[in-house]
């Protein structure tokens, strides 16, 4: 019997076959069928469709599951693996049936407005490791028993949402998360007791879920919220934390020194809190930062000199803080830096050497910096040591927002320190190729009023020199930056006349000279500025009549012309004479310096030489015409014309 036992075995399997195929393939049918019910029953809570109907007509029934718009099925189970109905403009709620989807690993609707609860069933598909349900408005708690059984979950995008409440302790057992985006822009309270490294709210401070299991984690975002107190010390866990963004909070407290134990860090932005005490030292230890915003705090200190390590960086942004003392030379030679905004502080001193020393080029590496925003300090001295000779400066040569205004400098202008803003004359070409957008508010005064630009996108072009004591000429060289849009040079105590090449800033829609000791009369050529719109003249020396024709300056008001009592014409009350008006007009040839090299070395010689030699071809080409009546070569050469 034994002997023919596997010969039995043998007979039985090869019955027994069909059986077992016909049951495997029954269950993946069955188990693809509850796929399709699922979906089916997402459709059927969709509302509204606005992408033309499109799963309305797809999801069928008359074609496979896997066939259907968004979905994905595994090769080897052949069950959906993969949802993807983002930016559809789908509305309606997410039903439980989702959670049936036992075999899904990647789930994203983003951009569409799903609203309601997101149930509790979804945590059933243990599978997940990537979901995204942001930009929709998605309202109530997040379920406790996702973070019980999403251990997969290595991505959680839930930002722009209407969620409340808190965010469970369970998010602490999700070992493999490392990207969790929460940048609610409504006001709920997220109280991230699973996520306590980078916030503590000594209300919801739960000790007993440790910050180690979170090591992983690369991307932190909690931007505009209502996060408070301090942040722990306990971040130094994140050994691979590359972003942190905590920006627009209540934090309050000190930056911890054990931040510098985060090497992987690449972005800060703690920006608008309530952070107080010293810059740590050990931000110097974070040796591939390359954006550091604190900037709205309550920081005090000197900037550590430590910072000098941190030769990649592309922004550092410390402005309305309390912070003393003297700018680190080091930030010279920062050659990557774009933008350094330091305005509102107590800082003092000369602006370092090494930003515009001409005669040593290997200090001059700021050939990267796009934005220099010192407003509201306590600079002063020159702007240029006298050793540097006029064409030998050559710094900020893709500057493009240059803000030094409200503090105490010094001295002439030299014309070379313009020759190469070269951003400033074609910020097209010369300016930079990314779109960046800078964060602090700009803010323009003109006429006494502060006009604010929140979030300007570096495509323009700024000048602020205004309140100080800069004395002596405006330099001609400014009318070379040609893609100036706002010159505020106001409140100095600058002499002579304003310079004709103004004329040519074609783009300049604000100008700002006012409160100054300027003479002469108001340049013809301003007249070309047809995108001006904002215009202050007032409080100088300026006489003559304002210019009346191919401009607006008569529309501007009459205070952009006050307290120059030599002034005369519209808008201005007091009547010029005849000869004052004719002095406004634009002569048919300027007689400023282009037109006098265009004009130099012209002699009546010439000019009979040339009325000589068009008399000549005149008469004989007349002569011709004459004595050939139409000649065919004569017309072919003027006219096109051929006679057949």
């Amino acid at each position: 019997m034994e002997r023919y036992s596997p010969i039995l075995q043998l007979i039985a399997l090869l019955i027994l076959l069909p059986y077992l195929l016909s049951h495997n393939l029954a269950n993946t049918t069955t188990d693809l069928k509850t796929d399709e019910s699922s979906l089916l029953a997402f459709k059927s809570h969709i509302t509204n469709d606005s992408s033309h109907a499109t799963l309305g007509k797809n999801w069928t029934t008359k074609t496979s599951v896997c066939n259907w718009v968004g979905v994905t099925c595994g090769s080897r189970d052949s069950r959906v693996i993969a949802l993807d109905i983002s930016n559809m403009g789908l509305e309606g709620t997410i039903p439980p049936h989702i959670g049936n989807l036992s075999f899904l690993v990647s789930l994203n609707i983003t951009g569409n407005y799903f609203h309601g609860d997101l149930p509790e069933k979804l945590g059933k598909m243990h599978r997940l490791r990537i979901v995204d349900f942001s930009n929709n408005s998605f309202t109530g708690e997040l379920p406790r028993t996702w973070f019980r059984n999403m251990t997969d979950l290595e991505e959680l995008y839930l930002y722009r949402n209407n969620f409340s409440g808190i965010i469970p302790q369970e998010i602490g057992h999700l070992s493999n998360l490392r990207m969790i985006v929460l940048e609610p822009e409504q006001q709920s309270l997220f109280h991230c007791a699973g996520i306590q490294p980078f916030v503590s709210d000594k209300a919801i401070l739960d000790t007993t879920n440790p910050l180690k299991r979170y090591y992983n984690l690369v991307y932190r975002t909690l931007t505009a919220n209502k996060l408070s107190g301090p942040i722990t010390p306990k971040v130094t866990n994140l050994s691979k934390l590359a972003h942190l963004f905590l920006s627009n909070n209540n934090l309050g407290g000190t930056i911890p020194q054990e931040i510098g134990n985060l090497n992987s860090l690449t972005d800060i932005d703690l920006g608008t809190n309530h952070l107080s005490g010293k810059l740590p030292s050990t931000i110097g230890n974070l040796k591939t930062l390359g954006y550091l915003r604190l900037n709205s705090n309550n920081l005090t200190g000197q900037i550590p000199s430590s910072i000098c390590n941190l030769s990649s960086l592309m922004v550092l942004h410390m402005s309305e803080n309390k912070l003393q003392g003297r700018i680190p030379q080091c930030l010279g030679n920062f050659s990557t830096l774009s933008i350094l905004a330091l305005k509102g502080n107590q800082l003092y001193g000369h602006i370092p050497t090494t930003f515009a020393d001409g005669n040593k080029m290997k200090y001059l590496n700021l050939n990267e910096l796009q934005i220099l925003v010192m407003k509201s300090n306590k600079f002063h001295g020159k702007l240029v040591s006298d050793n540097l000779k006029n064409d030998n400066i050559l710094p900020f040569s893709k500057l493009q927002i240059f803000d030094i205004s409200h503090n105490k400098f010094t001295g002439h202008l030299p014309r070379g320190y313009f020759k190469n803003f070269v951003a400033m004359m074609n910020v097209k070409i010369n300016g930079t190729e990314e779109r960046i957008q800078f964060k602090d508010p700009v803010i323009l005064v003109l006429k006494g009023y502060e006009q604010k630009l929140l979030g300007i996108i570096i495509t323009s072009t700024l000048i602020d020199f205004s309140n100080n004591q800069f004395h002596g000429s405006v330099p001609k060289s400014i009318g070379k930056l040609n893609s100036l849009i706002y010159l505020n040079l106001s409140h100095n105590m600058f002499e002579g006349t304003i310079p004709t090449s103004f004329g040519n800033l074609s783009a300049l829609e604000q100008l700002d000279l006012s409160s100054n000791q300027l003479q002469g009369e108001i340049p013809w050529q301003l007249t070309r500025l047809l995108f001006l719109s904002s215009l202050n003249l007032s409080n100088n020396l300026l006489f003559g009549s304002i210019p009346q024709f191919g401009g607006q300056f008569p529309t501007f008001e009459n205070n952009s012309y006050m307290g120059n009592p030599g002034l005369c014409g519209r808008p201005l009350t007091k009547k010029c004479k005849d000869d004052d008006y004719d002095k406004a007009a634009p002569p048919s040839l300027s007689r400023d310096s282009d037109d006098s090299e265009f004009l130099e070395g012209f002699t009546w010689k010439v000019f009979v030489m040339g009325y000589g030699c068009g008399f000549v071809f005149g008469v004989t080409m007349g002569y011709l015409t004459l004595l050939y009546r139409r000649p065919t070569w004569l017309l072919n050469i003027f006219l096109g014309y051929d006679e057949k």
